[in-house]
């Protein structure tokens, strides 16, 4: 062996040992912050002020050690290159630890460490720790349900701005792509969108933070509660739809339980009592400790599952699970970093989702076998059942939130922007813990103890965004909703053609609904769809030779931005599949009549009566939860959810059971005693078409997608076609996994 050999085999154990330090304090330094705002997830005001005033605190005492957070220089830096502890400094701690009445000490007169060299900070993790104290900050700012600590952290913010710290800004205020904040549902009862007032005690402040500071940056200045500041109601826009009492309750109660309400809540919001039980199930299925499953595969698998599915926002929100639940980082690197009993099930995964009618029993016993394996490799029934349910869930959930265009998280990649740094170099908090190592046995002990403590579970979600504000305009049609009067003066003159044909073709469906419960009339509302000549409406090229339709949307009074991006991967997905499964396993479209593979029908094997019992056998009670959750998908009765009909109520059961059916037909499953015409009759070539790209290919999905989809619908009524798509889709994929299985 040659001295150069010899060299570089000491130097491995030392490079491990390193990276192992590093990680601990980098866990060290989340488990502080995490405690620290844990703290504000109670409903006492008071406590809240106490945490407020202990997190400016910490904050403060960063700041004088780093002053240059988001630096693209610590970018190149390796993190098991760091050789000073990237824990708050000791004036930090030591401020958290003492009386609530001490106010914050003159940090200025204290000899603290790293306040040397620029590079000695930056390779310290102080800057980095400012960070992610900040980006916390900044989704709190916008997306607390507490009125109180939105305007402390906004002013925190500005101070921060002001003392010349770089402090990351939103990318976007509207928890979706497509929806206008204006549509969303406020933080508060009533809408924020407009100026409001907030009642508060005349002897307490809302912000800790003091503004009239005499020294030059402000950070030595201790805390008056007894100063308060006027509310900005513009900067606290939180939505534009005031939330009624039980909305707001389910608000707070997320909170407090989660730490986090994010976008994907905030969309489903629309629908308070199915996002109750799809939480109930979600937390049962991949967060609780039930089944045989370890929680940290259960997060890889929906890694794979929403990788597969190129979703950007749910991979990065299971990479932070994974990371927070003591999973090892190097699995991270792709497939062939996890052990071979992972990597095997790949085939599965991408079979559920580019050909599950190719599923076969021998797929299943192939991973039951021991025979060729290690011992500990193979999957046991049960292991298999919980494996399917994660892989459908998030198959399912991939296309709900494509197709709603969910933003990133306000704390992720693509969710913020630092002005003069850009945004296509910014890690988000997802990656505060992905070092890419090993993590020693001590260390993913340490972290399962801190997630036991604080019960803290930080869910999030991102996509890259191009940050330029674009004054570009997009396809759209009004979504004026079924049963709703149309207002003339939101249809321009140039679009008044098209948009009539839009909403004739409504109208005509709204009158195929409230008459069809006449079956008598069946045969001749089918003949007139037909007539509509829906394929004159929609030619297969239909941006050709023609400009689409336009809406400016810097009109729109909550500035929502447009962006030319939605749905943005950015980063290789395709290492979480096993590439040679990847190359033979192909995406393609069910064929009926194929000699390969025949349609799966219900009648033999279906959801309610087996599947549903096969759940509750390994996984009990959970069979029961998703039970729930599809028949609320379907129960949802009208799609006039926040108004009225002026005319007489709409029953659009036979719209919803026709998209419900037509999604499993897409995918090989049949129901015997379904009356199939009634998707001739009620979905139009358009709206097919969108049902078809969300179900089988919803990376796909872009603006155009969502303002086009064949027939006038409001944010919410979309949202409920997109949910019944998903859950549909969900249902169908757990009958093909689940008949396999019960059949070894």
């Amino acid at each position: 062996m040659s001295q150069e050999q010899l060299n570089h085999g000491l130097d491995m154990p030392v490079e491990e040992e390193m990276a192992r330090d590093t990680r601990a304090r980098q866990l060290q330094s989340s488990r502080l912050r995490i405690a620290l705002f844990k703290a504000l997830q109670v409903e006492s005001q008071v406590d809240r002020q106490a945490a407020l005033e202990k997190i400016i605190q910490v904050v403060k005492s960063y700041m004088r050690l780093a002053r240059s957070p988001f630096s693209p220089v610590k970018t190149f830096i390796s993190s098991a290159e760091s050789t000073a502890p990237a824990t708050p400094p000791p004036a930090a701690v030591a401020s958290v630890e003492s009386s609530e009445n001490a106010g914050c000490r003159n940090l200025h007169d204290e000899q603290l460490p790293g306040q040397v060299e620029p590079t000695e900070v930056e390779a310290d993790g102080t800057d980095e720790q400012l960070q992610y104290f900040l980006l916390t900050i900044l989704r709190l700012s916008i997306t607390c349900p507490f009125s109180d600590v939105r305007q402390t952290f906004r002013e925190l913010l500005q101070m921060t701005m002001d003392t010349a710290v770089p402090a990351p800004q939103p990318s976007y205020r509207s928890p979706s792509y497509f929806i206008p904040l204006k549509d969303i549902f406020s933080l508060e009862s009533t809408t924020s969108y407009y100026a409001s007032s907030y009642p508060r005690p005349a002897n307490l402040s809302f912000s800790p933070w003091s503004h009239e500071a005499e020294s030059s940056d402000g950070l030595d200045e201790p805390f008056d509660i007894n100063k308060s500041r006027l509310e900005d109601p513009e900067g606290d826009v939180t939505g534009g739809r005031p939330s009624d009492e039980y909305v707001r309750q389910m608000l707070v109660k997320t909170y407090v339980e989660e730490g986090r309400l994010t976008n994907l809540f905030r969309v489903m919001a629309f629908f308070p009592t199915f996002y109750e039980i799809y939480h109930t199930t979600y937390s049962n299925i991949v967060k609780a400790a039930i089944g045989p499953l370890h929680r940290t595969w259960k997060y890889y698998l929906g890694i794979m599952a929403a990788a597969e599915q190129r979703c950007q926002y749910l991979v990065s929100i299971l990479k932070l699970d994974f990371l927070q639940n003591g999973g090892d980082p190097a699995w991270l690197k792709g497939i062939e970093h996890c052990p071979p009993k992972l990597r095997h099930i790949s085939g599965l995964v991408l079979k559920m989702a580019r050909q599950p009618w190719r599923l076969t029993e021998a797929d299943i016993t192939r991973l039951m076998s021991s025979s060729g394996t290690s011992l500990g490799e193979s999957w046991s029934k049960g292991e298999l059942v919980q494996a399917v349910l994660i892989i459908s869930t998030f198959l399912g959930c991939s296309s709900f939130i494509l197709g709603c265009g969910i933003t990133p998280e306000l704390d992720m990649r693509g969710g913020f922007f630092v002005p003069g740094c850009g945004s296509d170099h910014l890690d988000g908090i997802e990656y505060e813990l992905d070092l890419r190592a090993p993590a020693s046995p001590g260390t993913e002990e340490a972290i399962k103890a801190a997630s036991s403590a604080t019960g803290w579970h930080d869910s999030t979600i991102v996509f890259e965004s191009d940050i330029k504000s674009a004054e570009g305009q997009f396809s759209y049609d009004n979504g004026m909703g079924l049963g709703v009067s149309v207002d003339e003066s939101d249809v321009g003159e140039e679009e008044e053609e098209d948009e009539t044909i839009v909403l004739e073709r409504t109208t005509a469906l709204i009158s195929k609904l409230k008459s069809s419960k006449d079956s008598s009339l069946k045969e001749e509302l089918q003949e007139s769809l037909e007539n509509m000549s829906l394929q004159e409406v929609f030619p297969e090229n239909t941006n050709k030779g023609k400009r689409p339709l336009t809406i400016n949307t810097m009109a729109s009074d909550d500035s929502h931005e447009s962006v030319s991006r939605v749905n943005v991967v950015h980063e290789d997905v395709t290492r979480f599949a096993d590439p040679v499964q990847d190359q033979i396993i192909i995406k393609e479209e069910f064929q009926f009549d194929h000699e390969e593979y025949g349609e799966f029908m219900l009648g033999d094997y279906c959801w309610e009566d087996h599947g549903c019992d096969l759940v509750n056998h390994f996984l009990h009670g959970i069979g029961d939860d998703l039970d729930d959750e599809f028949n609320e998908a379907l129960s949802i009765t009208d799609w006039s959810i926040f108004h009225q009909v002026a005319d007489g109520a709409v029953d659009t059961s036979p719209l919803r059971y026709a998209i419900w059916f037509y999604v499993q037909k897409l995918l090989g499953v049949t129901k015997e005693d379904y009356n199939y015409s009634d998707i001739q009759a009620y979905l139009n070539h358009r709206t097919k078409e969108y049902i078809q790209k969300l179900c089988c290919r919803p990376h796909e999905i872009r603006r155009g997608d969502w303002n086009n989809i064949g027939i006038s619908l409001r944010p919410e009524e979309k949202c409920h076609m997109n949910l019944l798509i998903a859950s549909a889709k969900k249902q169908a994929l757990l009958c093909y996994g689940l008949s396999l299985i019960s059949q070894v």
